[in-house]
């Protein structure tokens, strides 16, 4: 490529792709049925003119063959904080996988699931599920996070686990009374005999007291 031609191509981020990742541009141009250019002045232009019909969709799929993504990404990490599902609140750090605020951390993998689950152990059921909406929005928007898509899993697990235990204890409270019911008819023998019982006891109290 000739001097002048690499410095035209260094002048935007598409150009900028195109130059330092031009076979992959080619690939993707072809993907959309279109012959890529060998020169990277026509391919640029090429790239250009696609992500002008197809719009946001082309441009995603650019960034993505970015040559430092990497990089930036990392740089990213390891600058911002990210939105905390578990306390509602911007301080997960992703580089380190924890919550500045909170503690919490995501599950990263299989082998952790004690120790992942374990962290909900104080948090009441309403927390529990809130976070469980968090995660699920996040894991829609990210497909290919299997990881994610595990957390979800075993946190919709331990809300049905909770949730049968609620139901077994209510159920068990409801039964409790029904092992000892009684018929009118037997309540009022019960008071009848009590109070017999009573004046017995007062009549033999009695008797006791004209012997002494």
């Amino acid at each position: 490529m000739k001097q002048a031609e690499t410095h035209t191509l260094g002048q935007n981020r598409i150009d900028y792709i195109v130059y330092h990742n031009a076979s992959a541009v080619s690939h993707l141009l072809e993907q959309y049925g279109f012959e890529a250019p060998k020169n990277p002045l026509h391919l640029a232009k090429a790239i250009k003119e696609l992500t002008r019909k197809k719009g946001r969709k082309v441009i995603k799929e650019l960034i993505q063959l970015h040559p430092d993504k990497e990089a930036i990404l990392k740089l990213n990490m390891l600058k911002e904080d990210n939105f905390c599902g578990a306390c509602s609140n911007d301080s997960y750090n992703a580089e380190g996988n924890f919550c500045k605020a909170c503690g919490h951390s995501n599950y990263s993998g299989t082998g952790d699931e004690d120790s992942f689950l374990s962290q909900f152990e104080n948090y009441k059921d309403r927390e529990l599920e809130r976070y469980y909406q968090t995660i699920v929005k996040k894991s829609n928007a990210n497909p290919q996070d299997k990881n994610l898509a595990q957390e979800v899993q075993m946190v919709w697990n331990e809300i049905r686990t909770r949730k049968l235990a609620l139901k077994k204890e209510e159920a068990t409270q409801t039964e409790a009374p029904k092992n000892f019911s009684i018929t009118k008819d037997e309540l009022i023998l019960f008071g009848v005999v009590f109070i017999a019982g009573a004046l017995v006891g007062h009549g033999l109290k009695f008797n006791f007291s004209n012997v002494k």
